[in-house]
């Protein structure tokens, strides 16, 4: 799978991109919302994991611009401020999985795992 890695927080980015890649996938990684979009409309991704918190933008609002370029795109999002408001908010945009932070590798590889026997079908 093609994941784009969108997270301003470039400590996480590095680990989070090293731990899937270290599971045979490939991974960019955008630190804005404006960088994620040009990244969307200038590649094919099967999977971005989203930090909701952006310094330029709510990550959600990003949702609706990359199904856009991508209808069948799965989105992950991620936040550290988990509130069942966010959550219901969030998940009313047809993702494919929220996760709160900090992100479990072990339940982050499973989702990868589901994900790609999905997407190979």
């Amino acid at each position: 799978m093609e994941i784009l890695l969108v997270e301003d927080d470039v400590n996480l980015a590095k680990t989070l991109s090293e731990v899937i890649e270290n599971w045979e996938h490939p991974v960019d990684v955008a630190t804005t919302g404006k960088e994620a979009v040009v990244k969307v409309k200038n590649k094919w991704f099967d999977l971005i994991l989203l930090d909701i918190f952006l310094p330029d933008v709510m990550g959600y609002e990003l949702i609706p611009e990359f199904k856009k370029y991508c209808s069948w795109i799965n989105i992950i999002t991620m936040t550290g401020y988990n509130t069942p408001e966010m959550e219901k908010k969030i998940r009313g945009y047809g993702i494919a999985y929220y996760m709160a932070k900090p992100v479990s590798y072990r339940e982050l590889k499973s989702i990868l795992v589901h994900l790609s026997a999905k997407i190979s079908r």
